[in-house]
């Protein structure tokens, strides 16, 4: 049932039992009165008329619907019944709201940082449907709130688009068995049953693909990059490049065209504070990621970066690495070759002689770092200081 189908039943239902004409637009105003709005204006500002009970239903709000009543200019009594009838045609429709903020809330979930875990083939919804009391699949069975989705979406506004996408959002389904069912060939129950869900999937498959579509071609960065991932479209990746706003840099970095551009996105999402974005740039030679994760502490690159400082004469530069080692706890200086048992029950540890057997000798030699002055020396320490506090 759509809005106008619905207010129209309404406004039937309320004349028969007010015995008075009641105006179309009054329908409305009194609906958001029901729902706790003061206008239908304020109502369609903040919140979607749905059903199936997704969301809240009215509670408590008779008295409200009766003064708002009495404000359209109908007699005291007439209000009354009129509220009494409204109240009762919402509850016998299940009629409901959701606020566009929880629709934002569960349907935007929180980007995931390129080092998280990979989510099993899986949308991941469960943590922002506690939160607000809401589930995809129940919005998904409220016609009246697909409708009224829908026609937000004709709107210039892109994000009625982003929400529909998210809602509609699914993999895409395989339609091997269904071909084979056209083509005559039999299929067991649950083949059966995978045929009915590849049915049901199909369409919403499409209507997923429809509406992120529309959101990416306005203008909305985020969905223009999930476009480029989901359909393989490099058309829909030079838009994302081009577009403005907030964008997962790993992601542009995954499904980049070229290794220049991955770089580049690469370095963004090092920058958005991505570590296997920076080991990545790090090992591919990157001097800036390099020295980042020397910074952090990783003995690795404190060794490389120090080692690439004296190659190139940069006594001052090799003593500040040294310097944010010794802050790590490490000395390089100092060798951390040792022997380990290859092998065995002790496989890994240190060597003991009085077991033997094979072992193998790991770790780093001792660097030697050039001479410097006691003033050189301070300033190496006051500048390693200021890297580890955060400074270049």
């Amino acid at each position: 049932m759509t809005v106008k189908e619905l207010a129209h039943a309404a406004q039937q239902t309320l004349q028969d039992r007010a015995g008075c004409n009641v105006k179309r637009s009054h329908v409305h105003e009194l609906l958001a009165a029901a729902f706790g709005f003061s206008s239908w204006a304020a109502f369609l500002a903040e919140a979607v008329l749905a059903d199936q009970a997704v969301g809240d239903a009215p509670s408590g709000t008779l008295p409200q619907v009766i003064g708002r009543a009495v404000q359209l200019q109908y007699a005291p009594g007439v209000a009354s019944e009129i509220a009494i009838a409204l109240l009762a045609f919402v509850a016998q429709h299940q009629l409901s709201f959701v606020r566009w903020s929880e629709l934002h809330d569960l349907l935007a979930p929180a980007r995931l940082d390129a080092d998280d875990e990979e989510l099993d083939g899986q949308d991941h919804w469960e943590d922002d449907e506690a939160a607000i009391g809401l589930t995809r699949d129940a919005l998904l069975m409220s016609p009246l709130l697909l409708h009224n989705l829908e026609r937000a979406a004709q709107t210039p506004n892109p994000q009625p688009h982003v929400l529909l996408a998210a809602l509609y959002k699914c993999q895409r389904p395989n339609p091997y068995l269904y071909e084979q069912s056209l083509s005559g060939q039999a299929l067991t129950a649950v083949e059966r049953r995978w045929v009915d869900e590849y049915l049901r999937l199909e369409p919403q498959f499409r209507l997923y693909e429809v509406h992120l579509k529309a959101a990416a071609l306005g203008g909305v960065r985020a969905a223009a990059l999930e476009y480029a991932a989901a359909f393989d479209s490099q058309e829909f990746f030079q838009l994302a490049e081009s577009l403005s706003g907030d964008v997962d840099a790993a992601a542009m970095a995954e499904i980049a065209p070229t290794p220049e551009a991955r770089a580049k996105w690469l370095r963004d999402a090092a920058a958005q504070g991505s570590p296997s974005a920076l080991e990545e740039l790090a090992f591919k030679g990157d001097e800036w990621a390099e020295e980042r994760l020397a910074q952090s502490g990783d003995s690795h690159w404190l060794r490389s970066a120090t080692e690439r400082a004296i190659a190139r004469g940069g006594s001052l530069k090799a003593w500040i690495w040294q310097y944010v080692a010794l802050a790590h706890g490490e000395d390089l200086t100092r060798s951390t070759n040792a022997a380990y048992h290859d092998g065995g029950q002790r496989d890994g540890e240190f060597y003991d002689s009085d077991f033997g057997g094979a072992l193998y000798v790991a770790g780093f030699d001792a660097l030697e770092l050039p001479k410097l002055s006691a003033d050189e020396h301070r300033s190496a320490k006051a500048m390693a200081q200021a890297m580890l506090d955060g400074g270049p």
